[in-house]
């Protein structure tokens, strides 16, 4: 992600904004810092991050805003449905994988994380694997792949998903107003309990 420093008036302003926010009251304007990334699929709204620097370690909440409104990114879906409902999710079958993956980064589950594998090569807990299991899970892999269907106005993103421990092989349904639905998901393997923070 491209993240841009916000000058220190602008990081003053978001402050006071979130000032109201659960947390917010944890920055202030001398010890904190803003920045933003811009998000492809949203129209007007961007991934605003605050980080406390006076804390050890450095204290960080991220929000979605459009400059006047902040929603933070606690975890649950409703920061995503509230942009959403907003009319401000425009997909497209370039960046609707992006958006999946911001989707399951900001967004847990009661069984845990969900991850979409782009690249084999880049997962963190590949080295805590045998190597009949680096086989295994490299011939599994198949590419990400897209396609919108018209007539129910959904994108559809087949991939292998890390999952609660496992590796599956699953078609995502990403509807208009941004839920994604797993279904056609079949097991490739299980990881070992050490595996953590995949990307």
């Amino acid at each position: 992600m491209n993240w841009q420093k916000l000058e220190r008036g602008e990081t003053a302003k978001i402050i006071q904004r979130v000032s109201q926010t659960p947390d917010g009251s944890l920055f202030s304007k001398t010890t904190s810092e803003a920045t933003a990334a811009y998000l492809s699929f949203y129209r007007g709204f961007s991934l605003v991050r605050l980080t406390n620097y006076a804390t050890l370690p450095s204290f960080t909440l991220d929000f979605l805003s459009d400059g006047a409104s902040f929603y933070l990114l606690d975890g649950s879906p409703d920061p995503l449905n509230k942009v959403s409902a907003r009319g401000a999710l425009v997909l497209t079958d370039q960046n609707v994988v992006e958006y999946v993956d911001f989707f399951f980064r900001n967004v847990t589950t009661e069984e845990g994380d969900i991850y979409l594998i782009r690249d084999p090569d880049n997962l963190t807990f590949m080295d805590s694997l045998s190597l009949d299991q680096q086989i295994q899970v490299k011939r599994a892999y198949e590419p990400v792949s897209v396609a919108y269907d018209r007539a129910n106005d959904v994108f559809l993103v087949n991939g292998v998903l890390y999952f609660a421990g496992v590796l599956l092989k699953a078609t995502l349904t990403i509807q208009p107003d941004g839920q994604i639905e797993i279904s056609n998901h079949a097991m490739l393997m299980s990881v070992p309990a050490t595996a953590n923070g995949m990307h």
